[in-house]
């Protein structure tokens, strides 16, 4: 009997390997997938939209990344441990009308320069502390939180410019957006450098590390003696800092500071992070991934447009691709078990 329900053990036990190293072969393949799309997209509208694979419209996409790119870099950490920002639209329009009253504007004679830039990532970062400390602390489930915040950070954005918006005069700022560098606009470049940051934060540092061990189990890392709530505030302070550098970036596009420039960020950050490969359950994906997963959405925004696909529309789609793409990294986490 004992020998039986050793063989027994050992078959199932032999199974479940079998499955794993053939899911393990599935991911390898899934792993590559974004990339595959992303150049089969390029192909696609090169092909079929008229102007698409010109210089102008190469100069349009890399403006049109630069801030979701930013955006998304800053709720990789978050999501990759398990948690998710949602404050990304009204703290990024309060960042944005901060730095719009702080900086040569027609609202007030404060001229701060690029101090006026470091306030406004610094209440960015402030915020994020903010959200990590109430999920940590008071064990508020990062959406409430999160959500929460997005609210007040429109708020405080229309007590900022006291319902008369602000518009820069400062040249030098304006100029980020709009003189190019090459092929693209100088927040274009900003956006890029936030990307080697935060590759360098998860490669490179133990903050990194400990994010994935957080998202893959959080009982690991806390049997190990490290510090989860402080990893999880500084993945929160680094979502923040992000959101207000995009706040900065989206005030020199503009040129105005006011409530309405966050509108709408939200879900293509979400999208790009998500499509990229990074898992919403935590524990995989990286920023590689959601620069691609950036690329992938806004290369195929500007090929729907060229198609004259209505914005509103556009949303929709959107939409569509972020529940496919769940859907399918809860698929791949289930899938070993279920079997």
């Amino acid at each position: 009997m004992e020998t039986n329900h050793m063989n027994t053990t050992n078959t199932i036990a032999q199974e479940f390997a079998a499955k794993v190293q053939k899911e393990q072969k599935k991911g390898k393949i899934v792993q590559y997938a974004p990339i595959l799309i992303l150049v089969a997209l390029v192909v696609v509208f090169s092909i079929s939209a008229n102007g698409f694979f010109t210089a102008d419209n190469l100069t349009a996409i890399l403006t049109q990344l630069a801030i979701p790119l930013v955006l998304s870099i800053g709720a990789t950490f978050v999501i990759i441990m398990g948690s998710i920002d949602l404050s990304v639209d009204g703290m990024m329009a309060f960042c944005g009308c901060v730095a719009s009253v702080l900086i040569a504007n027609t609202k007030n004679t404060m001229n701060l320069g690029i101090w006026g830039v470091v306030i406004a990532i610094a209440t960015g970062a402030a915020f994020g502390f903010l959200a990590g400390f109430l999920y940590v602390k008071l064990r508020i489930p990062s959406f409430m939180v999160t959500f929460g915040l997005t609210n007040v950070g429109a708020g405080l954005a229309v007590i900022t410019y006291n319902l008369e918006p602000a518009s820069v005069t400062d040249e030098a700022f304006r100029n980020l957006a709009l003189v190019n560098v090459g092929p693209a606009p100088v927040i274009t470049y900003i956006a890029i450098a936030v990307f080697v940051v935060a590759l360098i934060l998860q490669k490179y540092t133990p903050f990194g590390r400990y994010v994935y061990a957080i998202g893959d189990n959080e009982q690991v890392p806390k049997m190990a003696g490290i510090n989860v709530n402080k990893v999880k505030i500084q993945a929160f302070i680094w979502s923040g800092i992000c959101i207000g550098i995009a706040g900065v970036l989206m005030l020199a596009l503009l040129g105005r500071g006011d409530v309405t420039m966050g509108k709408g960020q939200l879900f293509p950050a979400l999208t790009a992070v998500v499509v990229g490969g990074t898992a919403m359950s935590g524990g995989r994906g990286g920023v590689v991934n959601t620069l691609i997963g950036a690329l992938i959405m806004t290369v195929l925004r500007s090929g729907l447009i060229m198609f004259g696909v209505n914005q509103y529309l556009l949303v929709g789609v959107q939409g569509v691709i972020i529940l496919i793409a769940v859907a399918a990294s809860v698929a791949r986490g289930k899938k070993i078990i279920n079997k």
